[in-house]
């Protein structure tokens, strides 16, 4: 899981801090283990879903256990010093899989139109794309489908829709202005950096 808020991160660590001491040191779990449980979990969940109105209160319940167990592979592998890149990586991956699995489910259910369940996980994807380098995410992807209990779910999908993809063009914006930052740093903008580049190359090459 890609850590935005460390210090949050951290002290949630400390309460849970026996589950996760349990998982890792007792059951002998990895967070890679838990990772993939997690994505399982979220398929159930979908599958549920897609029995319609009857199962929706099971599939938002698998939902809750699997982002139950997403969080505590972060919080293992932040404990035990396990943190990498690849963990991130795959961690990142399904959970993009996972949503993919319970939109689909909500669709195949009756309570949304493919189209609009499509539409929000390309938002979603395209925050995804770049949040590494805005470190800008609203969260707004699994959770809010909780109140699918009170809420239409075209509504639902569609506030998800517009979340991400307003996300994802503020974040496109502030990945500009650092890099507007770091070239007025340089004292020029792309083509005068490049081009003192090329003439240093030249006044250093052999005559």
């Amino acid at each position: 899981m890609y850590d935005f808020a460390p210090g949050l991160g951290r002290g949630v660590d400390r309460v849970i801090r026996p589950l996760l001491r349990f998982c890792h040191e007792t059951l002998g779990l990895s967070p890679a283990q838990l990772t993939w449980a997690a994505f399982a979990t979220s398929v159930a969940a979908g599958v549920a879903c897609a029995g319609g109105r009857g199962r929706l209160g099971w599939g938002l319940g698998l939902m809750a256990l699997g982002q139950v167990l997403d969080g505590l592979d972060g919080g293992i592998a932040r404990a035990y010093g396990l943190a990498s890149v690849a963990g991130r990586r795959l961690d990142t991956r399904l959970d993009r899989g996972s949503e993919a699995a319970i939109f689909a489910g909500l669709a195949a259910g009756g309570f949304v139109a493919w189209k609009l369940a499509l539409l929000a996980l390309v938002a979603i994807l395209l925050m995804t794309s770049i949040v590494e380098r805005s470190r800008l995410d609203p969260g707004m992807k699994r959770f809010a489908l909780y109140f699918g209990i009170w809420l239409p779910y075209p509504l639902i999908f569609t506030v998800i829709f517009a979340v991400n993809l307003a996300a994802y063009v503020v974040g496109l914006l502030v990945i500009d202005c650092r890099f507007q930052l770091v070239m007025d740093a340089l004292d020029g903008d792309l083509d005068t950096v490049a081009s003192r580049a090329v003439r240093l190359e030249r006044a250093a090459a052999p005559r």
